[in-house]
């Protein structure tokens, strides 16, 4: 953990991540469509509307409320939750990892990335750090072992990958830190307490529409064949250089191919990190580092999509917390400088391309163009009988409703009966009368006739094409 704090660093860490998330939060990413329908799908985020589907979605859902209240149903409204949990984590990483590990959490691109959108897996992540940080203090002082206990609680309803990962995660730091929690066993009990009633719901739910939903989503629900390897070389994925220093893949929603998730310039301090963890690995501190990196993939390996930046989440804080590690060995100040500065080089580079060339390649992967939709389908539903859009994209109701601030009151009653969403049919929807269709280029080609508008992507390519019939 940190030693004295050093509060000039601190307020100016504050600041840097503060800055680098607020900055154009309304532009970038470029639209908030999937955060929607991620975040809280099938819902309407009116101020007493605003609450998430799932119960691993609520604590995000609680807490934009009252935000969305204030800001309405706006880019700013829905993610100013998770860039206030992407600060409050690069916080506690101060106090976990101490200043240099604040520093590089502050300038990830994997933290930015993840951070900047409303993901739950944000929002996770901070409750996670905040109960390592919480469950610290508790082996000195008992009486945070409760706190701990309810913030590692929040992350398992914030997030699916918590559920595999805080269980065994918290069972470790028991037993590495058993010595110092044997004498606070009514501490460690009354908080055992609290995290067995509160998970109670979550287990229920595992057995039930959640269980069937994580099932869908493994690898477990695929052919049985040759599944131990597959689940090894998912796991392994997870470390490949190329992922997390040169390259995030094809550029999508939480990863970008101009960079890795993790500064290329970092990458010889963590393996020198990783060094010196091992020269301590007896030290409790250094188990506890070298558990959270091996249970960190966990949640990852077991899902379709490897490597993926979300369900492995988790695995970014310890990365951060031995790269630091790594640089506290370089201590003159000639080669410090020109270290921090090639550092601060690298996150130029990637900043640029996170602010000027990302929105404009992921524009797709956010559903770039229902906003537009949206309000084409508004603006011409009295003069129609039936509205069609397509779901070619994505979830259409969810960014139509939201974009259009309906009452989900009159959307109940029929307010929206015009609507229908589903993928466009073209031969057979052009016999509809009087019908606006709303598709996608490969639904609605070129030359269509009655084509009476078409939504770009950013890059000029076009996202829908509007027909009325």
């Amino acid at each position: 953990m940190a030693g004295k704090i050093n509060r000039f660093f601190l307020i100016a860490v504050i600041i840097l991540a503060a800055g680098l998330r607020l900055f154009w939060l309304d532009r970038v990413p470029p639209v908030e469509q999937g955060e929607g329908a991620e975040a809280e799908p099938g819902q309407l985020p009116q101020r007493q509307k605003a609450k998430a589907r799932a119960q691993q979605e609520r604590a995000r859902g609680d807490l934009t409320a009252p935000v969305v209240g204030i800001f309405g149903n706006t880019e700013i409204g829905v993610r100013l939750v998770s860039v206030i949990a992407g600060v409050t984590s690069v916080v506690l990483m101060y106090f976990i990892g101490g200043p240099a590990a604040a520093g590089l959490l502050a300038i990830s691109p994997w933290h930015i990335l993840l951070s900047r959108p409303a993901l739950e897996a944000n929002l996770a992540l901070m409750w996670i750090l905040g109960g390592v940080w919480l469950f610290l203090r508790g082996t000195k002082r008992p009486v945070w072992l409760i706190a701990s206990a309810v913030s590692f609680i929040f992350s398992l309803y914030s997030y699916q990958s918590p559920k595999i990962f805080v269980p065994v995660f918290v069972l470790g730091l028991i037993i590495i830190y058993w010595s110092s929690l044997k004498r606070a066993l009514v501490w460690l009990a009354l908080a055992g307490i609290v995290a067995a009633v509160a998970i109670t719901p979550l287990i229920k739910d595992g057995f039930g529409a959640g269980g069937r939903r994580f099932q869908m989503t493994s690898v477990f629900y695929q052919s049985k064949d040759n599944l131990p390897l597959t689940l090894v070389k998912n796991y392994l994925v997870h470390w490949s250089p190329q992922w997390l220093f040169l390259s995030g893949g094809e550029t999508g929603r939480s990863q970008m191919r101009q960079i890795g998730m993790l500064l290329m310039v970092t990458a010889p301090f963590l393996v020198l990190g990783l060094i010196q963890l091992w020269k301590k690995r007896q030290d409790s501190w250094s188990k506890v580092l070298w558990l959270w990196l091996l249970l960190a993939p966990l949640p990852a390996m077991i899902g379709f999509d490897v490597p993926h930046p979300i369900r492995s989440y988790q695995l970014l804080p310890v990365l951060i917390i031995i790269t630091a590690m790594g640089l506290s060995k370089i201590t003159a100040r000639p080669r410090a400088t020109l270290v921090y500065g090639l550092i601060a080089i690298n996150a130029l580079f990637f900043l640029y391309h996170y602010f000027v060339t990302y929105p404009v390649e992921s524009a797709p992967q956010w559903q770039y163009g229902y906003k537009q939709a949206a309000a084409l389908a508004q603006e011409h539903e009295d003069e129609v009988d039936k509205v069609i859009i397509t779901s070619y994209y994505g979830q259409p109701y969810v960014f139509t409703y939201w974009y259009q601030d309906r009452d989900p009151q009159a959307i109940f009653w029929g307010g929206a009966i015009k609507y229908l969403f589903r993928t466009i049919r073209l031969d057979g929807d052009m016999l509809l009368p009087n019908t606006l269709l709303i598709g996608a280029p490969a639904e609605i080609p070129e030359g269509a006739s009655g084509i009476i508008k078409e939504i770009y992507f950013p890059d000029g390519k076009v996202a829908f094409r509007v027909v009325k019939t």
